[in-house]
Parts: C-alpha cells; structure tokens; sequence
C-alpha cells in the first residue's frame, strides 16, 4: 500500500508526541530554532526523538510550512502517556508528512465551504413562560446540504479535530449573541472528547463572553452523560474549577438511565435537565417517578430543572405539577437565528 493511500486520522489540539524521520538524517537534524523553541520538550524514546507539544494540530501546521521535502519526511503521533510498543506501533504506520499536509489541506478546504449558523432556543420558566434564556444550537450548510449537529458530531469526531469543533461552537455562539439575551442565561454545550474537559477552552470561552460584555455567570456550560467520562471524580473535579470561575454547570439528557443520574450527582450541577425522551413519555407512572425523583435531588442541592422537548400544554401542566422549575421545546420556542450586536 502506498503512504498515501494510509488512512490516518488528525489529531485535535490535545498534547501529543510527534516523530520525525527520514532516511535523510539532514532533514530532521537541521530543524530550525523556531520549530524546536515551539515544542514543550524533546524526549528520546524507544532510540528516537519525540517532540512533545501541547497543540498539536498547530503545529503541524508549522512543520508543513518549515520543514525541506515533507515527501521524504514520515510524521508519527501518539498520546504523551504511550508505552514503548505503542510508540514502535505509531512508528511504522507514520504517513509521510505531505500526506498529513494534504489532509490538513483537504480539512481547511471543506470547513472553509461550511456555513455555520446558531439557533437561539428559549428557556422560560413553566410558572409565568417568562424567559430565563436561550440555548445556543448550531447547524451548518455545506454545498446546499442542511448538516445538523449530529452530522457536524459524526464529522468532526471522524476526523479528528472534535475539540476545535466543541470550542468553534461557543466562539460562534458568543459572536452572535445580541441586546436580545440581556441579563438572561446563555446554554452552551462542553464536550469531553477524551473523557475529560479543556479547562484552556472553556476558560478562552469565559473570556470571549466578558469581551462582549456577559458576566460568567450568565454561562451555563452544559455537560452531558454521552460524553462517556473515563474518571468521573477528575471530570466532576474540573467542573468544579470551572464554577469557581463563575459559570454556571447544568447536566443534560437527565433520565436516560442510571450513568446519567451518577453523573448527575457527582457533577453537582447548577442546572439538570430532563431529556425529551422522558417528557414525552409523560404522563405515564415510570417517567412521572423519575422526574419527581430528580426534582427531588435537584432542589434539595438547590439546583434548577429544565424539561426539554416541551411539545403540548398537557406536558407543560404535568410539569409544573410535579415542580420542575423551566421548560424549553417547540411549545415555547423553536430555535431560530437571532440579531447579532
């Protein structure tokens, strides 16, 4: 099979070891100042030298731009943490660095052809259908093709860059918030790619919020059990950093089962909000058990809960009755493009 004919997967902006080789030792042993002042540290493992680097898309990029003959050049990647037969692995399936250049190409080309939108979607409160806020959703255009959040998901994640992608979200939906959202709540998503949460990103988002003029608190980082978290205690104990930063934690998708519910806890969130699934089965005994048992947990932890999918006002006077405090869905908004500014 020929080096480009491989299929590799880019990584995303994480901290990752980078090797260079080439039968021409020159080409590697003449990298200039610039590119090893960027590197975090050097570090000869399994008798090669690894780069170490905190951004390693970025600086691929770098190497593309720098490095003589990227054709005679093989890049390998692996996780800072990799055994030493896990670096010979990466080793011998190394693309040579044209090819991790075109793929970087091709990326940029595609995302330059994207469209991306925000749909703002209220949240009221079911007592008074006052607004509370609005959650920020995005969707995109690519060649006329309408691509939800879920393709752009499935995208990203394929290749690779599923963290650029969580960070692009809340810089375009911090650009287009306008006088509209007020003292109100912003809802963005946070994801945790890898199992755990960028504190670097999420703190970057806290800063574009205050350029604009929000208060951290007006932010409501929204985590989800679907994250699939590798360390429950180090994800909860993140989140607590980021609230002694000011913003506010809420829990989605809430009922879908009990990983979500020992997220729930854990995480001790600001804000936990039922899954539309669970609304829509109202009024039925099991849904109407479960809600009342996380109203029941949330307001003793002073925690508010948001049902969402709120389609029918029988599912919004069910709601109420059994005390949840906010409601988002079709009944009281649909997600729409608001003026930016």
């Amino acid at each position: 099979m020929k080096p480009s004919e491989r299929t590799f997967q880019l990584p995303g902006a994480v901290p990752k070891l980078i090797l260079l080789a080439s039968a021409d030792a020159t080409i590697v042993k003449h990298l200039d100042e610039h590119l090893i002042a960027q590197a975090d540290a050097v570090d000869i493992r399994s008798g090669a030298v690894w780069i170490e680097v905190s951004e390693c898309r970025k600086y691929l990029h770098l190497l593309v731009e720098r490095v003589s003959r990227p054709g005679d050049v093989k890049i390998a990647i692996a996780d800072l943490d990799a055994s030493p037969s896990e670096l010979v692995g990466a080793s011998l399936l190394a693309p040579t660095l044209s090819d991790v250049g075109q793929a970087l190409d091709d990326e940029d080309r595609v995302n330059s052809e994207i469209e991306y939108q925000i749909r703002y979607q209220p949240v009221v409160r079911l007592a008074d259908r006052g607004i509370v806020g609005y959650e920020a959703l995005i969707r995109a255009d690519l060649n006329g093709e309408r691509l939800s959040a879920e393709d752009l998901i499935t995208r990203a994640a394929k290749g690779g860059w599923l963290p650029e992608f969580d960070q692009l979200c809340r810089q375009h939906a911090i650009r287009g918030v306008g006088p509209w959202l007020g003292a109100g709540l912003l809802f963005l998503n946070i994801m945790a790619p890898d199992g755990t949460f960028d504190l670097a990103a999420a703190r970057r988002t806290i800063r574009q919020a205050e350029d604009i003029g929000l208060d951290p608190d007006q932010l409501v980082l929204e985590a989800t059990e679907r994250n699939r978290y590798t360390d429950i205690d180090l994800a909860a104990a993140q989140l607590t950093k980021l609230r002694n930063a000011g913003v506010r934690i809420a829990i989605d998708d809430v009922g879908d089962g009990y990983s979500s519910l020992r997220v729930a806890t854990s995480f001790k969130p600001d804000v936990l909000k039922l899954s539309g699934d669970l609304v829509d089965a109202l009024p039925s005994d099991e849904a109407t058990a479960i809600i009342r048992a996380v109203v029941d947990l949330a307001h003793e932890t002073g925690a508010w809960v948001v049902a969402e999918g709120v389609e029918t006002e029988a599912q919004a006077a069910s709601l109420l009755r059994l005390e949840v405090d906010w409601g988002q869905g079709r009944l009281f908004g649909r997600p729409e493009q608001l003026p930016a500014g």
